[in-house]
């Protein structure tokens, strides 16, 4: 629940937290209202679902077709701005199982936001354990690929702020563990900065 939330990371004085709810900002509101209230710096974002193709295309691939998983934060008023129209658009025109967004929109849309690649849900991890499993460089190569378009989709322009970070979790799930020196080794080759949550 929104107040406790805030009150908490508050009272552990923290002084800004983000809330990003699976597949809408239906929570943006009430959580933006109440941190201001609270003294509590509000980042609104989105665990976003990313068609693994067109996000028009309703046809069952048994691949994530319900999407991938991507994290954006608004860094500004237009990345706010932005994160509204891919929201809605994901709703209104990407609906397949869950409301999607695809690479055509976030590419359109990608001005103001923050990116993080997202857990074992998200596409680069899907690909990171395949090539945990089966060692073939054709599934790190898949990766290397996807966090490519990813930083080159956010960025700043020059190259001095990253908008693109590579998430890392430490916890009881196994398949986690075992990706994570993946995910290190990839943010270190592409030059990524990585954010543990």
């Amino acid at each position: 629940k929104i107040r406790p939330l805030i009150e908490r990371v508050k009272e552990l004085g923290m002084d800004a937290v983000a809330v990003t709810d699976h597949g809408n900002l239906h929570g943006a509101v009430e959580f933006h209202r109440t941190a201001r209230e609270l003294g509590v710096r509000p980042i609104l974002g989105i665990e976003a679902y990313i068609a693994p193709g067109d996000r028009r295309e309703r046809k069952a691939t048994g691949a994530q077709d319900g999407g991938f998983h991507l994290v954006l934060l608004a860094e500004t008023n237009e990345g706010w701005q932005n994160l509204l129209r891919l929201s809605s658009d994901a709703f209104l025109n990407g609906f397949y199982y869950k409301p999607r967004m695809d690479r055509e929109t976030l590419s359109q849309w990608s001005t103001g936001i923050i990116a993080i690649n997202g857990h074992l849900g998200s596409s680069i991890a899907h690909h990171l354990c395949r090539y945990e499993d089966s060692k073939d460089e054709s599934h790190w190569e898949a990766a290397l690929e996807e966090a490519r378009w990813h930083a080159a989709t956010f960025c700043d322009g020059d190259g001095d702020e990253p908008r693109f970070y590579i998430e890392l979790q430490r916890h009881d799930v196994q398949r986690q563990l075992d990706i994570n020196p993946h995910l290190v080794r990839l943010a270190r080759e592409l030059d990524l900065p990585l954010v543990a949550d």
